[in-house]
This record gives C-alpha cells, sequence and structure tokens, in this order.
C-alpha cells in the first residue's frame, strides 16, 4: 500500500506600496512584504512485503518436519480437548489433531497443526515482529490485501481490531480458505485455517490466542 502524504502549494501573496511623483520609482525594501509558503509532494513505499500465498505440504507421522519446524506444543493454545478441555485448536477449528510442530525461523515462534489420516495441515499461527506497532498495523493490511481476498474488518478482543480474509492454505480449497490477522502492539499475527466455508473459526482461533502476545 502506498501512504499518500497531503500536499499543498501555497500561493506567493505579494503587497506593493503605492509611489508617489510623477516620474514613479522602484519601491524601497520597506515598502514590499512577500509571504510564500510550498509544502513538497512525496510518497512513502512500504517497507513490508508479505510473503506470497501458498499451500502448506502433508506431513505424514512417520516423516521428519522440514527444516524450521520441529514436533511440539504449541505456546499459545492446546492441540486437543485432552490437552485442554475448554480451549483447544480441535474445537475451534472441528478438525482432529494429529501432529503438531512449531516453526522456529519466526519471531515469535509460529505453529501448525496437522490432521488425522492425510496429515495435511488444518490451521497455522505465523507471527511477525516489528519495530513498531504502527508497521505492525500496516503489515498486518498488507498481508490481507496483498495475499487475500473479501478482506473484513473484524473485533478480536475489546480495543484490538483485526481482518479476516480468504488465501491460500489446503491445496484442495484453491485460495478460498479463511484466515485472520491482528497487529497487537509491534507484533502482527496471522492465523490461516482449512475452513473454506466460514471465517468464524479462524476468528475464534486469533480471539483466543491474542492474550498470548
Amino acid at each position: 500500500m502506498r501512504t499518500p502524504v497531503a500536499a499543498a502549494v501555497g500561493a506567493a501573496a505579494v503587497l506593493l506600496a503605492a509611489c508617489t511623483g510623477a516620474s514613479g520609482g522602484e519601491p524601497t525594501p520597506s515598502d514590499t512584504t512577500i509571504t510564500s509558503v510550498v509544502t513538497q509532494t512525496r510518497t512513502v513505499a512500504p517497507t513490508y512485503v508479505p510473503p506470497p500465498a501458498r499451500t502448506v505440504p502433508p506431513l505424514a507421522g512417520d516423516l521428519k518436519p522440514p527444516q524450521g519446524e520441529k514436533v511440539g506444543a504449541c505456546p499459545y493454545i492446546a492441540s486437543t480437548p485432552a490437552d485442554n478441555p475448554q480451549t483447544n485448536i480441535a474445537d475451534l477449528d472441528g478438525s482432529h489433531v494429529y501432529r503438531t510442530t512449531v516453526v522456529t525461523t519466526l519471531h515469535p515462534i509460529g505453529c501448525r497443526f496437522y490432521f488425522w489420516g492425510p496429515f495435511y495441515a488444518i490451521v497455522d499461527i505465523v507471527p511477525r515482529t516489528f519495530a513498531t506497532a504502527a508497521e505492525a498495523h500496516n503489515a498486518m493490511v498488507l498481508t490481507a490485501e496483498k495475499t487475500g481476498s473479501q478482506a473484513q474488518a473484524r473485533t478480536i478482543l475489546p480495543g484490538l481490531d483485526g481482518v479476516v480474509f480468504r488465501t491460500k492454505f489446503y491445496g484442495p480449497d484453491g485460495d478460498q480458505d479463511w484466515a485472520c490477522a491482528f497487529a497487537k502492539g509491534k507484533v502482527m499475527v496471522v492465523v490461516h485455517t482449512d475452513r473454506k466455508d466460514l471465517a468464524f473459526n479462524a476468528v475464534g482461533i486469533a480471539k483466543a490466542i491474542a492474550g498470548k502476545f
């Protein structure tokens, strides 16, 4: 997104005092008042480029996770009702969770949850830290605009807004899976789901984890 900076150019106002004498004459410095206001125009390009939307390949139970990803519990939310009966990914997404990994290349770390059977990814949590809260907010907007479609504002928690959008995640769904992004302080978080029917699941997961950031 290109952010316009307001610009205006003011007209110069010149007031010349009348000259006396039959032959006229040049006005003296004390006879002339000149006022000039000039404001330049510039365009600020966004510094964050969201990574391209992509589908996540399956991770069968006997396969080692790809580089930068390792098997482990997610620090933001439980995987199954056995881990936490009140709040967990299986219930919030409406799918069984077979494997959970953490994505160590992100700061803070991310999480990914895989289904039983075909072993495809059903949810992931992708946080990124920025230098300022304003940059994190702008990154949230850019992520929805550049990697998705049908973006809509959502309230995640009181005083914390986010956006939902359709994007790529589960291969057979194309670019129709719902995701939810929010920015809390300097951290922008994206929750991808394998659900193309409802944005409700992505928003529910975002609400459940927002307090951890």
